[in-house]
């Protein structure tokens, strides 16, 4: 019985090692990208951007950018919050991504841009339960008033559920009965992008 106790101990005593050294590892890595800042006078600067630890993660880094963005010059760091930037651009896996400062608050990515604004972020909230945390994403439109609707993504078969869609767009008429008759159906980012363009058309022209 003290053996098959020793032996449990020991083996969680390795996985929390395994553990612990994944996290350590994600978070003493680094990784430069390229980028671009624009300043609040939409100056443009091109930089090297900094994303400490999070190399497994991919969420993480999100999370990160969200927050502040890292700029290295030679071995010099500064980092710039939402209320310094106008927005930055960042080049990760061949891909060019926009993040935009919402209310010098936060970061967002930009899907969307002209009289009304799509956003996507990542929320971290903490629980009561193991891990203790969840990650769920938001997407967000950004009115010309300045007023903000989150959208959750919580389908299956869509991206964002018809009921989302109701409880979201009342202030449009068009969209609304076309939401209601199932004319819009959000099956992924591409169809939420259209769906966008079409409400500014409907009601921000």
């Amino acid at each position: 019985m003290q053996k098959t106790n020793i032996y449990k101990s020991s083996k969680t005593l390795r996985f929390i090692t395994i553990i612990f050294s994944v996290f350590q590892f994600s978070f003493s890595y680094s990784q430069v990208y390229d980028g671009q800042i624009i300043s609040k006078s939409n100056d443009t600067t091109t930089v090297k951007i900094l994303i400490k630890g999070d190399m497994i993660f991919k969420n993480n880094k999100i999370l990160s950018l969200q927050k502040k963005v890292t700029v290295l010059t030679n071995t010099t760091e500064k980092d710039y919050f939402p209320k310094d930037l106008k927005s930055f651009k960042i080049r990760m896996n061949d891909k060019v991504k926009v993040y935009d400062n919402v209310n010098d608050l936060e970061f967002a990515e930009r899907m969307y841009a002209n009289k009304l604004k799509l956003y996507y972020k990542l929320v971290w909230q903490e629980t009561k339960i193991s891990p203790y945390f969840i990650i769920f994403r938001v997407f967000m439109v950004l009115k010309p008033n300045g007023e903000i609707k989150n959208i959750i993504p919580n389908g299956l078969s869509r991206l964002i559920t018809q009921d989302e869609m109701l409880a979201k767009f009342t202030d449009c008429k068009i969209s609304l009965d076309k939401i209601k008759n199932d004319e819009m159906k959000i099956r992924n980012e591409e169809k939420l992008v259209e769906f966008i363009a079409d409400y500014e058309k409907n009601c921000f022209e």
